[in-house]
């Protein structure tokens, strides 16, 4: 099945396979000489935990592969789904990254046969996703995960515009499971984001749910934001604010009331 869902940015399974491998190969290098107990700034995780928390998500991606579905949670039970999936994980971290590195040929495998499927993966929240989603999901938690290693360990860690604007569009997708209830009642905030790279997208936070898709002709926003990719995938994750968004080059340049940017973020769960 071929999807018909217009993303924020157009890639492949050979852009994704590529750029997948390269966070991979960078990761395994990172966590088999980081010190287990160091604790990434602002997160509960040690290092190992973090690095266990990986071979789960990995398992998940196996478990889609071989039954068609996964131990999954509603919007706001991930972080409780996380810490207890971590209890089934031990070991080293060069055993951890062994485990994953065992694991992955079968996410790989499950990654070409998806590829062009439409939105009909499950994922949480209750929302389905798109076979390039599945690919750029895996893509932000090693790059993000690696990046809260390299934090704790005091290692610099650069991520492209590109590699964060793949994560972007995959965000928009799962966006819809992961509105706070009551957080944007009634006709909501329509927001017009222009990304460099991107088309620009229209995300409306409106009555406990999302609707991200292109912009149209027709479309009228409370606020437009221009900003880079890694901003805007920082912002969606909940790692930064709005404050440092706009050390990051977050800047309004239109709508009808630009004041309600500001509530965006509030209004979405932490992925």
């Amino acid at each position: 099945m071929v999807t018909e869902y217009v993303g924020l940015v157009d890639t492949d399974r050979d852009e994704l396979r590529e750029r997948i491998a390269e966070a991979q190969d960078r990761f395994d290098q990172l966590i088999r000489t980081a010190s287990p107990h160091d604790r990434p700034r602002g997160m509960d995780w040690t290092v190992a935990q973090v690095g266990a928390h990986m071979v789960t998500i990995v398992q998940r991606y196996g478990s889609i592969a071989r039954t068609g579905g996964f131990r999954m949670a509603d919007r706001s039970g991930i972080p409780s789904l996380n810490d207890d999936e971590l209890q089934s994980v031990s070991g080293s971290l060069p055993e951890i990254a062994d485990r994953i590195r065992e694991l992955e040929p079968e996410m790989s495998d499950f990654f070409d046969t998806v590829s062009g499927h439409g939105q009909v993966l499950p994922f949480h929240g209750g929302v389905s996703i798109d076979g390039i989603t599945t690919q750029t999901n895996w893509l932000g938690e090693l790059l993000l995960h690696g990046e809260d290693i390299a934090r704790a360990v005091g290692r610099p860690w650069e991520i492209s515009e590109r590699d964060m604007l793949l994560v972007a569009r995959g965000l928009m997708q799962i966006a819809p499971g992961f509105v706070r209830p009551g957080s944007c009642p009634g006709d909501g905030i329509r927001t017009i984001f222009l990304v460099p790279g991107a088309r620009p997208y229209f995300m409306h936070l409106h009555d406990d749910t999302v609707d991200a898709r292109a912009r149209r002709s027709d479309d009228r926003a409370d606020a437009v934001l221009r900003l880079p990719a890694s901003t805007l995938t920082r912002m969606l994750y909940q790692r930064i604010g709005p404050l440092t968004a706009a050390r990051r080059g977050l800047l309004i340049v239109g709508g009808r009331r630009p004041w309600r940017a500001l509530k965006v973020q509030s209004c979405i769960e932490r992925v």
